[in-house]
């Protein structure tokens, strides 16, 4: 049995993440309900009296939109947060292993002809909260080189599921299309529907970390994702034709973001040699599900 503690359980992915390591026959601890990791003394004193033998750092501010308004408040959080708990990783557990979840976002503008991008791709970060993510990948490495902690990063692509918040770009598109339906409005305000991305099911994206945490070499980075990339248009028309409505597409201003990136996908060669990870879940099915809760 290895004991796991979580940063960020109690967010959207921890929440999976607990539940499929409690599952697989770890012991699941969490983080002090009320402990703010930007309190270097709380998490020393945290560190220095926990026992586990893998830590998942899930806790961060992942919202790109909110990192535009915000950009101090999530390097704060994002940074400042990590370096305390790799500090205390690097004083009291250096035999403990450390999974640190990091983002695509990391690789910016990414060539159409270098893609799928691979974990050996330059770092880029188009955004402050891909700046974030980046800076953390630093300061969990330094950790490894510097100090022995066992660590390894995953660059998570985009992933979404049931119970995912409606300010992401998923089940806010589901939501607000099942809200059309139960109104009869026929109008969708949308963003910039060309981009691509590439979209996992959360169910896989935890089950892929708990496959790194175990399988994964140290000080290395392992993407997450599917290998392939859909338009926000393409998801639109599918959710609209499980929902059961047809709408017309209005461009919002508010919601084009600067910088946005035409397209990510990623490789997944180095993960499924290193873990033999695969994913599970056909996109079409998380879609149906999400839509079920809402719309059941």
């Amino acid at each position: 049995m290895v004991r796991a503690l979580v940063t960020g359980s109690r967010g959207f992915v921890g929440g999976y993440l607990i539940r499929h390591l409690a599952s697989s026959g770890d012991e699941v601890i969490e983080l002090p309900e009320g402990l703010d990791l930007r309190e270097r003394g709380d998490v020393l004193r945290l560190f220095e009296e926990a026992v586990f033998d893998v830590c998942y750092h899930l806790a961060a501010i992942s919202h790109v939109g909110l990192s535009w308004e915000e950009p101090y408040l999530v390097y704060e959080n994002n940074v400042l947060g990590t370096a305390n708990l790799v500090e205390g990783l690097s004083r009291f557990h250096r035999n403990s292993r450390l999974l640190f979840i990091s983002s695509s976002e990391v690789y910016g503008r990414v060539p159409q002809d270098s893609l799928p991008v691979t974990e050996n791709a330059a770092l880029m970060p188009a955004t402050p909260y891909a700046a974030s993510k980046a800076a953390g990948e630093q300061i969990a490495l330094q950790a490894f080189f510097g100090s022995g902690v066992s660590t390894v990063v995953a660059r998570s692509f985009n992933h979404t599921g049931v119970g995912q918040p409606a300010s992401f770009v998923v089940p806010g598109i589901v939501s607000r299309l099942v809200e059309a339906k139960r109104s009869g409005r026929r109008s969708l305000r949308v963003g910039n529907v060309a981009s691509r991305r590439d979209f996992s099911d959360v169910r896989d994206v935890v089950r892929a970390y708990r496959l790194i945490a175990e399988r994964g070499r140290a000080g290395e980075a392992y993407n997450v994702a599917s290998g392939k990339s859909l338009s926000i248009s393409e998801i639109i028309d599918m959710a609209a034709a499980i929902v059961g409505v047809d709408v017309d597409l209005e461009v919002d201003p508010e919601l084009l973001r600067p910088n946005d990136v035409p397209e990510i996908v990623g490789s997944i060669e180095k993960i499924v040699a290193d873990t033999g990870y695969l994913p599970r879940h056909d996109f079409h099915d998380t879609l149906a599900g999400m839509v079920g809760r809402l719309d059941g």
